[in-house]
């Protein structure tokens, strides 16, 4: 697959700390940059806007309530779906987060959280169609914590990985968690004849089922991106979960229809793509 057309959405909001992300020196622009010194053409769209307080219904204190539940809810299903190894730590995990929403349930009525995440999960899915309706080949999904070293040699790798006979769907770009405790190093095989190229040692990670560290940064195949908006629509809005566990469970309901199978969700090991909103230095940056 040659990658001819690439659409960039980044995830902002008019308060963010990180608010110079969105200009020329952000990690959106510099990589428009490189894509088109190697000819491919680039589109970026920044979503600032609170798309969800635009279009709000009324919220209440059970459907926060009812938001902490599916979530912890998920996260069970999501750790069987992985096949995790640590039964043990993750099932008191589980527990101790039932216990809490048990004990603090005044604090997970607020409705204030819930209208965060729903701002939050409009601007992602507002940039999913914008980025599938685009007709792009690549769709990359970046929040403005996002930072790069080298955003050129990023943007050579991704062109040279879609270059290969086996195009993965999906491309974890990030490093906001490591491999051990996101629980998925069992599910990971180095990609055959695939190298990292730059100044960093990287290595190019295939898994056996899809998965996600955030949200971060990710880009999607946008013909299985299209997928996604679409498993999105067929479900109900509420209960409200992050949209990092809304993307998890759609890749959990697209891997039971076959629309993504083994090996076609990669990583990049260690992750180009640093969530500066998660390191001790970001304030340095």
């Amino acid at each position: 697959m040659a990658l001819n057309s690439v659409f960039i959405g980044l995830v902002s909001h008019s308060k963010s700390s990180f608010a110079q992300n969105r200009g020329p020196s952000g990690l959106s622009a510099k990589l428009a940059q490189g894509f088109g010194a190697l000819g491919v053409s680039c589109q970026i769209q920044v979503n600032t806007a609170n798309l969800f307080d635009e279009n709000e219904f009324a919220l209440t204190a059970a459907m926060a309530r009812a938001s902490v539940r599916e979530e912890i809810r998920l996260e069970s299903a999501w750790f069987q779906f992985l096949e995790r190894q640590d039964r043990v730590g993750q099932g008191v995990r589980v527990v101790g987060r039932w216990i809490h929403f048990a004990l603090k349930w005044r604090l997970n009525s607020q409705t204030k959280e819930l209208r965060r995440l729903l701002n939050i999960e409009y601007s992602h899915v507002d940039l999913y169609r914008q980025g599938v309706e685009s007709g792009c080949d690549l769709v990359i999904l970046l929040e403005d914590d996002a930072f790069a070293e080298d955003p050129e040699s990023l943007a050579g790798n991704l062109v040279g990985l879609l270059d290969f006979p086996d195009v993965p769907k999906m491309i974890n770009l990030s490093t906001s968690f490591s491999l051990s405790e996101i629980g998925i190093e069992h599910l990971l095989t180095q990609v055959p004849s695939v190298a990292w190229s730059g100044s960093s040692v990287r290595a190019v990670l295939s898994s056996s089922r899809p998965a996600t560290n955030t949200v971060c940064a990710i880009a999607f195949r946008a013909d299985f991106l299209r997928d996604v908006v679409a498993d999105f629509d067929s479900q109900p809005l509420k209960p409200v979960v992050p949209i990092d566990w809304k993307l998890n469970a759609s890749l959990m309901r697209l891997w039971a229809s076959g629309s993504i199978g083994a090996r076609e969700c990669w990583f990049i090991e260690p992750g180009p793509v640093l969530q500066l909103s998660m390191r001790r230095d970001s304030v340095d940056k």
